[in-house]
């Protein structure tokens, strides 16, 4: 039997995918760049325990927005990024959760409020005045707006109005940050955390100002919400899936948090939500490759983007592993140069984040191939292995060893979740994974090529 070649991507497509790497990678350091600034200097105003409690606090916005967001964005992207797919159905089932989280999330958070067990695990001992709580319910309702508009845009491949979207958050965060950091003086000590945290919270309002300014002119649909079951239902249960995923996996991220400031206190967390920081901007190498990526691979109607999503793997390790490694070998000499002596002891357990950094970077872009292979399952089967392995080594290597034991458990659990998605597309998808690592002659070619054809006006 002659086998058939498999579907060639159009021109333009291929034009697309390399127009939109190309741009968000461009914008990648600016962007980047103003992140760490604003990460460096609250980090200077907060010192090591306000740097503990900051963590805890945006852990409890990370938590709560999670559980209610139903891993909604996503599902969002991979329908409006389908040619059957109907925007005006997407946006209003979209309307219809904000709506429905709108109410829920005060009674959520009154609930945990209640409570002095989650309350003492989830917030700072002396932070629990209603600012915070209301700050909560603020960052966790504007991020949800701007997850939504953001996965509608993503959807349609409207890759320059994303970057320039995230150029202008990070902007936004640090501009805030540096003229607080200058006004610090005329601020008591135990106010700078509430200043810090209204700050973030004006920051986050004007930056979904912006996402509904450019809602209301790109996308051109009254946002009326859909409650029709037979409409809700493929969204809500494709995104199902992945939200449990996400869930479960937000142990991966967090756990080690809660369990650090429960054996060693806010000073130690501090220390390790510096090197948790550093190494994790890392994780915006994959976002370009995996934003610009799902809506094609989502897309295609057989399997004409395999070969260059896997060039675009290779590229996304290899760059990974060499930032790794220049991060790793400049740690003891950039961290307390930047954030104090005081944070010198974050230099040990972000080395030891580094290799999970990359394994978690790798398995996000990976990810996508098994989500489009209709295997989603297995991302959630990969999480909740990553997730017993989370907790058991946090418990047992924590209390001994600290925040040494909390990065070990960290990159062991990375390596899990990598281990199950590579299994995964190679058994089950019938994918070979030896060629989705370090990039060959023949990449560093095209990429030179991509690179001149794409900036060529």
């Amino acid at each position: 039997m002659v086998q058939l070649p498999a579907p060639m991507l159009d021109p333009n497509s291929i034009m697309s995918l390399k127009r939109g790497i190309f741009y968000t990678l461009l914008m990648q350091a600016p962007t980047l760049l103003l992140y760490f600034v604003a990460s460096m200097l609250m980090t200077r105003m907060l010192g090591d325990v306000g740097r503990g409690e900051y963590a805890l606090i945006t852990n409890h916005v990370a938590l709560l927005a999670m559980v209610i967001g139903l891993n909604l964005g996503y599902g969002l992207t991979f329908f409006t990024s389908k040619a059957s797919g109907d925007p005006l159905a997407v946006v209003g089932v979209a309307a219809c959760f904000l709506l429905v989280n709108m109410f829920l999330t005060p009674l959520l958070l009154w609930c945990i409020s209640l409570s002095d067990i989650m309350s003492g695990v989830l917030m700072p001992p002396e932070r629990t005045h209603w600012g915070y709580w209301a700050f909560i319910y603020l960052s966790v309702m504007l991020g949800l707006v701007n997850t939504s508009i953001g996965a509608v845009l993503l959807g349609l491949k409207k890759f320059r109005t994303l970057n320039w979207m995230s150029l202008l958050n990070a902007a936004l965060s640090a501009a805030g940050l540096l003229i607080l950091f200058n006004l610090r003086d005329r601020v008591e000590p135990d106010g700078l955390l509430p200043m810090v945290l209204i700050v973030s919270a004006i920051a986050m309002l004007l930056q979904c100002l912006a996402w509904c300014a450019v809602y209301a002119i790109q996308i051109h649909i009254i946002p009326r919400p859909v409650w029709a079951w037979a409409i809700v239902k493929p969204i809500l249960t494709f995104s199902i899936v992945g939200h449990l995923s996400n869930l479960i996996n937000l142990i991966n991220y967090r756990f080690d948090v809660w369990v650090v400031d429960y054996y060693h206190g806010a000073a130690e967390l501090g220390l390790y939500a510096v090197a948790v920081g550093v190494g994790q901007l890392l994780f915006n190498v994959p976002e370009p490759f995996s934003r610009v990526v799902q809506p094609f691979l989502f897309g295609q109607v057989k399997d004409e983007m395999i070969s260059r999503f896997k060039a675009i793997a290779r590229l996304n390790f290899t760059t990974l592993t060499l930032l790794a490694i220049l991060l790793g070998t400049t740690a003891p000499w950039i961290i307390p140069l930047l954030f104090g002596e005081v944070f010198l002891p974050s230099v040990t357990p972000l080395c030891l984040l580094l290799p999970g950094i990359v394994f978690s970077g790798v398995s996000k872009l990976l990810a996508q191939l098994v989500v489009q292979g209709s295997l989603q399952r297995f991302n959630l089967y990969a999480t909740s292995i990553a997730a017993l392995v989370t907790i058991c080594l946090d418990m047992f290597l924590i209390p001994r060893y600290g925040i040494e034991g909390a990065a070990i458990a960290s990159t062991l659990s990375y390596l899990s979740v990598l281990a199950i998605i590579l299994l995964t597309i190679r058994f089950r998808s019938g994918i070979a994974v030896h060629d989705v690592f370090l990039l060959r002659p023949s990449d560093i070619r095209q990429i030179g090529q991509s690179i001149r054809s794409t900036a060529r006006p």
